[in-house]
């Protein structure tokens, strides 16, 4: 993913905004296919980034979709999270959100 923008990613750029936009879009597509590796790329990649951005400001809720994951769609997502434990504050707001699979919940909650 980082490939897309070489070494220099410009913090706060439009296009790495866009692109995590972008990859959250298929991710929630995969995740409704049920395509594992495809939503565990494309959450891998936005995750990575979103700590980036210098207005982090409504990333998460390009990602609202993941309150309703359940089984290995929620694994996945979650295993995403632990890989990049500097994204999970910004999803923090879920970490008690019941509707939240616990795999999720877990994940954002971690130290």
């Amino acid at each position: 993913m980082a490939t897309l923008f070489g070494s220099d990613v410009s913090h706060g750029s439009e296009e790495l905004g866009a692109a995590i936009r972008w990859l959250a879009g298929i991710a929630e597509a995969a995740a409704r296919a049920r395509e594992l590796d495809l939503l565990e790329a494309c959450c891998g990649g936005a995750f990575e980034w979103i700590p980036l951005l210098d207005d982090q400001s409504g990333q998460a809720e390009g990602f609202s979709w993941g309150t309703t994951l359940s089984g290995d769609a929620a694994s996945s997502v979650a295993a995403m999270l632990r890989q990049h434990p500097e994204c999970v504050t910004y999803f923090g707001h879920l970490a008690h959100d019941l509707r939240v699979d616990h795999r999720i919940r877990a994940a954002i909650a971690q130290p």
